[in-house]
């Protein structure tokens, strides 16, 4: 085999070639794309929508920017919105449909420590791909009967 194809085994081995795959959708569609997933990261659920890492990029963008208003410090503002704009200008999958960016954002994210309920919601997650041991298709249902005792 090849150096290339020795690459590409290696890269699948530690990340989940169909996860991947949908990021990879999320990722070139030209709509706000999003997929309800539910993923294992080590043993913790985080469910919710995935989508974009360029979509998450704005979300905090736009959460820091309007919590900083730019009259109050205009230095710091315009430093933070130029980091971001540089940022929204990386490309995230190469010209040989390479991930640059290898990873997986979840919208509207509940955390899944233990039991059926979530421990945490947040608007946004984000973690590595090749962090994810295993993933469905589908959001966590919480379940609302109490639990027998």
């Amino acid at each position: 085999m090849d150096d290339l194809s020795n690459k590409k085994i290696e890269h699948y081995n530690k990340t989940i070639l169909s996860l991947e795959s949908l990021v990879r959708l999320v990722t070139t569609s030209k709509a706000d794309s999003s997929i309800s997933v539910t993923l294992n990261v080590h043993g913790t659920l985080v469910s919710g929508e995935l989508v974009s890492a360029a979509n998450y990029h704005k979300f905090l963008k736009h959460t820091l920017l309007s919590n900083l208003q730019e009259k109050d410090d205009p230095e710091v503002h315009g430093s933070i919105k130029e980091s971001f704009e540089s940022l929204e200008a990386v490309p995230i999958i190469d010209e040989n449909d390479t991930f640059i960016l290898n990873y997986v954002c979840i919208r509207e994210a509940k955390i899944y420590l233990s039991d059926s309920s979530p421990d945490v919601s947040i608007p946004y997650w984000i973690g590595k791909l090749e962090s994810v041991d295993g993933f469905f298709i589908g959001e966590m249902e919480t379940d609302s009967t109490p639990p027998l005792v």
